[in-house]
This record gives structure tokens, sequence and C-alpha cells, in this order.
């Protein structure tokens, strides 16, 4: 009888090296399953979250700018660090530099704000 975990770690998505097209992340932030074994993924440095369907070998993005462009209006998201699933299958966002949650309904091409000002947050680097 094992009582471990099974050490073959398979990959599930993604391909191992980072980009912006369907099959690729760059910093993968968060996760999130639904009932059908669906992931979706919150890809911080693309600006998106992407759903893989289960046993699928690309994702589509349902939130965000499929190419990993930034902005701050309800079209797109900047660095997104979690997600979240109801269950209607809507997403719960956490878009970290618009300082908001946002609610993407099944099917939006937008967001709502649900929590927090949607401010965007703009650095000033300092290089010594």
């Amino acid at each position: 009888m094992s009582t471990g975990w099974n050490k073959t770690a398979a990959i599930v998505a993604g391909v191992g090296t980072s980009g912006t097209g369907a099959t690729k992340f760059n910093l993968p932030a968060a996760i999130a399953m639904d009932s059908s074994k669906s992931l979706y993924v919150a890809d911080r440095i693309n600006n998106r979250t992407q759903k893989w369907l289960y046993g699928a070998s690309n994702g589509s993005t349902v939130a965000g700018s499929p190419t990993g462009i930034p902005g701050s209006n309800l079209s797109y998201l900047i660095f997104p660090l979690d997600v979240e699933l109801d269950s209607s299958g809507n997403l719960y966002i956490a878009d970290s530099d618009n300082n908001r949650v946002v609610l993407w309904t099944v099917g939006a091409s937008s967001g709502t704000i649900v929590a927090g000002a949607g401010k965007m947050t703009i650095y000033k680097r300092v290089f010594i």
C-alpha cells in the first residue's frame, strides 16, 4: 500500500518555456479548477487569465489581452495575481496593478469592478 504522493510529475498546462502564445505562460501566479477539470491560470506577465480544457494542448484567453498587452480599462488586466471561480463559472480576478478585483462573467469580453478603486499603479524606478 502506497502512503505517499505519486513521484512522477506531468505537465498539464504550458510547455515549460515562457511566451505569449496559446501554449505558453509567463510567470503563472495562481490556478483554479472547475467541475469539468478545466484549469484557469492567472498568467501574470502576460496580463491575462487562460482557460485550459482538461486534456487540451493549448489554452484560450478568457480575461485580459490574448497578446499580453496591459491596460486599465475593463477589457484588460495588469499583473493578475489570483483567480477564483464561483459555482456559476464566473471568474474573480485579483488585478494587482490596477488595484482592483474584477468579476468576469462566463463569455464576457470585459469585467466589472467588485472591489478596489481601479486606479493603475505607476512605478517610478530609480537606477543608480
